[in-house]
């Protein structure tokens, strides 16, 4: 399992979509618990390319196992006077991955540095990405950070 995993991608690009539905995949394949935290137009794209390919939906066999988040929701409950606060981070994210992990790996795909990127504070963005690796230094645990 790869812990940390960067992945950029244009929005004009239609297969941007690609290599995180094979993310997701992969995962529930192997009976990981999947969260996705993501802006819902992506959020969106990625639901029905998964329900095409019966990787959720009623058709799927493992479909408890996938999760979805809000991205600027959930980059609201850690951020204090525009600075991610690492405790609170780690609280969150932590509650995030305990209350659905069921004893699994955990694969997350998560696009919040991203949406704060968006606002050009790159030293918040890069904070953020430092606060996701510090997670994947769990062995149980695999990120995939889109931007």
């Amino acid at each position: 399992m790869q812990p940390h995993i960067v992945y950029f991608f244009e929005e004009n690009d239609h297969s941007w979509l690609d290599p995180i539905a094979d993310f997701v995949k992969k995962g529930i394949g192997q009976n990981e618990s999947v969260i996705v935290i993501a802006t819902e137009q992506h959020r969106l794209g990625l639901k029905t390319k998964l329900l095409a390919n019966k990787t959720i939906g009623l058709e799927a066999s493992n479909d408890t196992l996938y999760t979805t988040l809000d991205a600027s929701t959930t980059l609201r409950l850690f951020m204090r006077n525009g600075w991610p606060d690492e405790r609170l981070f780690l609280n969150v994210v932590g509650e995030i991955i305990g209350s659905i992990q069921n004893n699994t790996a955990v694969r997350i795909y998560q696009e919040i540095s991203a949406v704060h990127l968006a606002s050009r504070d790159y030293l918040v963005g890069l904070h953020l990405e430092r606060l996701w690796a510090k997670l994947a230094n769990n062995e149980d645990r695999s990120f995939l950070c889109g931007y």
